[in-house]
C-alpha cells in the first residue's frame, strides 16, 4: 500500500470531518482559507487514493438507553477461537471488536443498559473462553486521525 503525505489542508480538512462529517464544503473552506470547490477536489482525492474509506455518524448510546460500556478481553480456551468469534459477532452489544496478540485474542467493546446484563451476556463465553471484563469510566482521547 502506498503512503501518501497530507498537508497542512489535508488534515484540517480530516480533522473538521471527523468532528462533523455533515460540515458544508463552504464552512471547511473558510475555516482554512480554500474555496469550496479546492476543498471538494482534496477530499474526492482523499477518496480516491483510499485516505478516506466513508462518512458515518457518531451515535450518544447513553440517550439510547445503554449507560454502561465495558472492555472485554477474551482468551479462548484451546480449539475454540472460531467459536469465540462467532459469539462475538452474533452478540449486538459488542459494538468493536479486535484481533490482538498477547495473552487475550480478542479485545471488545460491549454496551450495557445495567451493569445485572452482564452475566447474561457473557454466558455464551463461558464455555469457550477466559474473559477479563472493564467497566469504562471515561474516554480521554476519543477517536482521532492518526498522527499523520
Amino acid at each position: 500500500m502506498t503512503k501518501h503525505i497530507l498537508d497542512y489542508a489535508d488534515k484540517a480538512i480530516i480533522d473538521l470531518l471527523l468532528d462533523d462529517s455533515r460540515v458544508s464544503l463552504r464552512t471547511i473552506g473558510a475555516q482554512i482559507g480554500m474555496t469550496a470547490p479546492a476543498v471538494r477536489d482534496r477530499i474526492l482525492r482523499m477518496e480516491d487514493v483510499g485516505i478516506i474509506e466513508g462518512f458515518t455518524i457518531r451515535l450518544n448510546t447513553r440517550a439510547l438507553g445503554f449507560h454502561l460500556e465495558a472492555v472485554l478481553r477474551v482468551e479462548p480456551l484451546p480449539g475454540k477461537l472460531r467459536a469465540v468469534e462467532k459469539v462475538l459477532q452474533d452478540m449486538p452489544e459488542i459494538v468493536d471488536c479486535s484481533v490482538v496478540t498477547g495473552e487475550d485474542c480478542f479485545v471488545a467493546r460491549l454496551l450495557m443498559r445495567e451493569i445485572g446484563e452482564l452475566d447474561r451476556l457473557l454466558g455464551p463465553l463461558h464455555d469457550v473462553a477466559r474473559t477479563k471484563t472493564s467497566i469504562v469510566h471515561r474516554q480521554p482521547v476519543p477517536p482521532r486521525r492518526p498522527p499523520v
